[in-house]
């Protein structure tokens, strides 16, 4: 979710936490965008300057159409916060990010991290790669011609 955090210089900073991982009530801390009271309060800091304008000047302009750019900026404004209004209730890119950060949280729920823990290193696998194996061997050409012709490894008949 996404949290907005108001700096002494009155901007505003935001910040991304974990769904589901906060210790306070269902709607979480103040100042998540989703929060019904604080988006009742943007709506109701923002609608009086949608109406003003919307009273001046008609139908908004979309946000950079001709008629927006061509618009004072009253209606350039207006047409902002329609916009940001919008964003507020329904982001998108948000939706997303929240349904990826869950689909993680299944998959790695269904992960074996005790099994996981015990799987090599590529370190170790690497070293492992790196020693000679059984096929690596020199073969003592004799005994091999030995083995061959007695099927045995021994030096003499059997």
């Amino acid at each position: 979710m996404t949290y907005v955090e108001q700096r002494p210089d009155g901007g505003c900073r935001g910040a991304v936490a974990d769904r589901g991982r906060s210790s306070t009530d269902d709607t979480g801390p103040p100042g998540r965008l989703d929060d019904p009271e604080l988006l009742a309060e943007v709506g109701r800091v923002v609608a009086p300057a949608i109406a003003a304008a919307r009273r001046e000047h008609g139908q908004l302009a979309g946000v950079a159409t001709e008629q927006w750019w061509a618009a004072s900026d009253d209606v350039k404004l207006a047409g902002i916060l329609v916009l940001g209004m919008a964003w507020c209730l329904h982001d998108p890119d948000r939706v997303v990010r929240e349904r990826l950060r869950e689909m993680s949280w299944d998959m790695s729920a269904g992960l074996d991290w005790a099994a996981a823990s015990r799987r090599p290193t590529p370190d170790t696998l690497r070293s492992r790669r790196e020693r000679p194996g059984p096929m690596l061997r020199t073969v003592d050409p004799v005994a091999a011609a030995r083995w061959a012709r007695t099927g045995s490894s021994a030096g003499g008949p059997t």
